[in-house]
């Protein structure tokens, strides 16, 4: 409940100081599911400068340079430079991110905006677009006005659209950037939810990168009475977030002793299980080398197909095996020819009976089939 209640807090704070900017203010509002979403603002907005202004992608320019200089520092003097020199004409200001440096050379992204309201934090729409693309995604979007952004080897690319560049495809062709998957955003709410998550992702490094001090705005009141707001807003995040703490550390201690019961019941169920387990590897160990089934078995299951027993007895070492069946020497044949059975023989002679022939058959096992080696026996001489 708490963490729902500061996320709502977050949002009110995000409608109330972020605003957008393209030909006319935009704020930021909640609808009924408590998403984001861009209404049309006030006149009173432009009334004082806005803490964050979101500015739209007509509303500036934006370049990739490569510098052949390794040096931050070299290169953060020349940028300097070539800022100053750009920056004469009235009401514009500049911005630049180094994405890569490297020994030989480094990446250099320039912002440049003309005529947009005052703010403390002026961010290009399309470099909080960017923060939300994978590799070879391309933004296409006509909420507010035609733009094609992509994000390729840490610098952004962006461009209106225009007779010639209509399309993400032909977008994609222009910059030499790889376009896999294309993105379209055509309602606000959308729109905003993409802004709002590219401006939660951008690095804080980054983000100072675009902050500029609106000319004759500030006094050295003000400045205190931003600092108070801002320490207040920091000690307010750290006390919600301690008693947040505090509250999750008491309910998961709680929730332990809860648990504790049966915590200690599932420990005695797997010391049960230990000792039967060791049990039955005992016993395992033990019926491992024993014989399970007796050798007339691997006699009898060869007969049944053919013949009907109805007794089995065993006399003086020899197994007696009355029975019927269609013929008395077919089942007398199947006998001699398993190479367990010795002696095998008609104790009488068979009769005619209602199911075949019924007869008397003796025999005794050769018991050293059924061990590990057993013993191949001759059937030729078995038959004779």
């Amino acid at each position: 409940m708490i963490k729902s209640k500061l996320t709502l807090w977050i949002k009110k704070w995000l409608c109330k100081n972020v605003v957008y900017y393209s030909d006319k203010p935009h704020r930021f509002a909640l609808n009924n599911q408590q998403q984001f979403t861009l209404e049309p603002a006030s006149s009173d907005l432009n009334a004082s400068a806005a803490l964050i202004q979101i500015v739209g992608r007509k509303h500036y320019s934006e370049q990739s340079e490569n510098y052949p200089i390794s040096n931050k520092k070299e290169l953060v003097n020349l940028i300097k430079i070539n800022s100053q020199t750009a920056n004469r004409e009235p009401n514009t200001h500049s911005a630049y991110i180094i994405s890569t440096l490297e020994q030989d050379q480094s990446k250099v992204t320039h912002w440049r905006f003309a005529n947009v309201p005052k703010a403390w934090l002026n961010l290009p729409e399309t470099v909080l677009i960017s923060q939300t693309l994978a590799a070879e995604q391309v933004v296409s979007t006509h909420v507010f006005s035609a733009l094609f952004t992509t994000q390729h080897q840490q610098s952004v690319f962006s461009a209106l659209s225009s007779p010639l560049v209509n399309s993400p495809e032909r977008f994609a062709a222009m910059f030499g950037v790889p376009c896999k998957h294309v993105i379209n955003i055509n309602e606000p709410a959308h729109y905003a939810h993409t802004l709002i998550k590219g401006l939660k992702a951008l690095p804080v490094k980054q983000l100072a990168s675009f902050f500029t001090l609106p000319g004759g705005l500030v006094s050295k009141g003000q400045l205190k009475k931003i600092a108070v707001i801002i320490s207040a807003l920091f000690i307010a995040y750290g006390a919600l977030t301690s008693g947040y703490l505090v509250y999750k550390t008491q309910s998961l201690q709680s929730q332990l002793e809860q648990n504790k019961s049966s915590v200690n019941q599932a420990l005695t169920t797997l010391e049960q299980f230990q000792t039967s387990s060791d049990k039955l590897s005992t016993l395992q160990i033990f019926t491992s080398n024993q014989q399970i089934a007796s050798s007339l078995f691997f006699v009898l299951q060869q007969l049944f197909t053919t013949a009907e027993l109805s007794n089995i007895r065993f006399e003086d070492g020899r197994y007696i095996l009355r029975g019927n069946a269609d013929k008395a020497t077919d089942a007398l044949q199947i006998i001699i020819n398993n190479p367990r059975v010795n002696n095998a023989k008609f104790d009488y002679p068979s009769r005619k009976a209602r199911r075949g022939e019924s007869f008397v058959i003796s025999f005794t096992l050769n018991t050293l089939q059924d061990q590990a080696k057993p013993i191949v026996s001759n059937p030729i001489n078995e038959a004779e």
